[in-house]
């Protein structure tokens, strides 16, 4: 799939050491999405430990504030001639891709590489399901959850395609960034209102400041941590809810507050700090319930319809408890989420539904283990085909 136009050839861009990589991370968007694939930065350094491992990039900003995210070596092809031309220099053995942009498929329409889809979370929204999936040769997800969510879906999806490997970007090693306070930490963390309303759990507008009121007037110090495509919303009822949130927490810090507004801490570091997270439907709640599951997890639902969340999500079927019709009973399901032995233990069994059985560290090592493999495999098929495509 070409881009509209022709193209114009710009000529292949290189950050770092040129040695001939194996396996190559690919990024085709703009600066906004970064952090889609910051995450799996830890995860791919410690792969480049044992294989060589390139970023390929598409856009001249990502790729320039790039420099500064990472040491991984940088690869600049912004025009498709220049990524055919890349790939027909070099050997890439395996490329992994951690969204559905559609520039996935001008890398994909090379057939020497093994594809592989890792995505940016875990999580129950149409767009971690979508169709495009078929095309990879490989799928990592984190669980069972996720094998489930794709058969159920997607008609006609190989099986055989699925990996689980836990959720490597979550085996960092965090710290608390946030100054003491003797109060209840609560996190309100909303989602992005998606492309379409199909995909749209976002709290914010309907709910986000009711949410941050009913917070603040319940004593606890508030976090509020604002989706980083906010600045996508423009003259919306979501912006506009954004707006408001900033400036009841200014106001109230101007009283002697000390809540947070945070657009810049690195999420999993927030978390070291919060007793309680309010979120919606999306990877946030699950990579909480995945470090924290001791630590008290409230879901919301903009569409206040129980028979449809029991569908769609099942951490959202137990956890989902903020509407329009029970936002004013906030305090209450703060002081039952930390304490409700139930509760506690609705999250260690959705934890394993979501991510396995498995310790800290051990999701990159299968992260590894499901390259060396997929790599394997395509050598010993190349080999009963007669073919020397991998060699050394």
């Amino acid at each position: 799939m070409g881009d509209s136009g022709p193209a114009r050839r710009k000529g292949v861009h290189f950050h770092g050491a040129k040695n001939p990589a194996d396996v190559i991370a690919y990024f085709g968007d703009s600066p906004d999405k970064l952090y889609q694939i910051e995450q799996w930065l830890p995860a791919l350094e410690e792969l480049a430990q044992n294989r060589p491992v390139a970023i390929v990039m598409r856009h001249a900003e990502s790729f320039a504030i790039a420099k500064e995210l990472t040491v991984l070596p940088l690869i600049l092809a912004e025009t498709q001639p220049d990524l055919i031309d890349l790939y027909a220099d070099n050997d890439f053995r395996l490329a992994i891709y951690v969204n559905n942009s559609m520039r996935n498929f001008q890398s994909m329409a090379e057939p020497s590489i093994i594809h592989v889809h890792v995505d940016h979370g875990e999580s129950d929204k149409t767009s971690s399901i979508s169709n495009q999936l078929k095309a990879y040769d490989k799928v990592f997800v984190a669980g069972q959850a996720a094998k489930e969510r794709c058969l159920r879906a997607l008609w006609g999806f190989e099986p055989s395609k699925l990996v689980s490997i836990g959720r490597p970007p979550l085996d960092g090693d965090y710290k608390s960034i946030l100054p003491a306070d003797k109060r209840w930490t609560v996190l309100y963390a909303p989602t992005w209102q998606g492309e379409n309303e199909a995909n749209n759990f976002t709290s914010l507008d309907l709910l986000g400041s009711d949410i941050v009121q009913q917070l603040l007037d319940s004593g606890v110090r508030v976090v509020y941590r604002p989706h980083p495509r906010i600045a996508e919303m423009g003259d919306s009822e979501t912006q506009r809810a954004h707006d408001q949130i900033c400036k009841s927490l200014s106001s109230a810090n101007s009283r002697g507050g000390r809540h947070v507004v945070s657009t810049d801490c690195a999420l999993f570091d927030l978390f070291e700090d919060v007793d309680v997270l309010v979120t919606d439907v999306s990877s946030v709640g699950l990579d909480f319930l995945y470090l924290h599951p001791d630590r008290g997890l409230i879901l919301t639902d903009r569409h206040n319809d129980s028979v449809r969340m029991q569908t769609i999500s099942p951490i959202g079927a137990e956890l989902a408890r903020i509407t329009a019709d029970t936002v004013g009973d906030i305090a209450r399901m703060i002081g039952d989420s930390k304490s409700d032995e139930a509760a506690l233990a609705s999250r260690l069994r959705l934890k394993a539904y979501y991510f396995g059985d498995l310790t800290e560290g051990q999701s990159t090592s299968r992260f590894l283990e499901a390259i060396d493999a997929a790599i394997d495999e395509r050598n010993a098929s190349g080999e009963a085909r007669g073919e020397d495509r991998f060699s050394a």
